[in-house]
């Protein structure tokens, strides 16, 4: 059945004055088990030139959207439809999002200049059930040892 699927297939190229593209034939390669998988390294100019580059298509992001939002505001006062309204205040949402998304592009590199490290922000902390095991006594002992301590 296959032969006759290739007569008909050269018959069709052949009278539709067809190029063959070159085919590629893959053969099957043995899978080797890895354990060990290396970190891609990028080195401080590369990531300096993706965050540039990435900046600056976020810039001419917004140029385009707020040039957008000007012109489709004149034409939403223009043709006073809801629909142009609605339109408009989903480039507006989309212009908020861009914009979002370019201070997160500041937050992550400042992320990747401390290669990773997070700093620790000193929250308080609210108990609400403490718990003490012991007896009375060794409770009152606790609370002169500490009374002492910090006058």
């Amino acid at each position: 059945m296959k032969n006759v699927d290739k007569v008909v297939e050269n018959r069709i190229e052949k009278h539709l004055d067809l190029v063959e593209h070159n085919k590629t034939y893959y053969t099957e390669a043995e899978v080797l088990n890895t354990s060990v998988v290396l970190p891609a390294t990028i080195d401080g100019e590369e990531k300096d030139t993706d965050f540039r580059y990435a900046r600056e298509n976020m810039y001419h992001i917004i140029e385009r959207g707020r040039d957008a939002m000007d012109e489709l505001l004149e034409i939403a006062k223009a043709e006073e439809s809801p629909r142009a309204f609605e339109v408009f205040g989903q480039l507006l949402k989309n212009m908020t999002d861009t914009q979002e998304k370019l201070m997160e592009l500041h937050r992550k590199k400042q992320i990747i200049e401390n290669d990773g490290e997070r700093q620790e922000v000193t929250k308080a902390q609210n108990v609400t059930n403490a718990l003490f095991v012991g007896s009375t006594a060794d409770l009152l002992k606790l609370v002169k040892r500490e009374t002492k301590q910090n006058a």
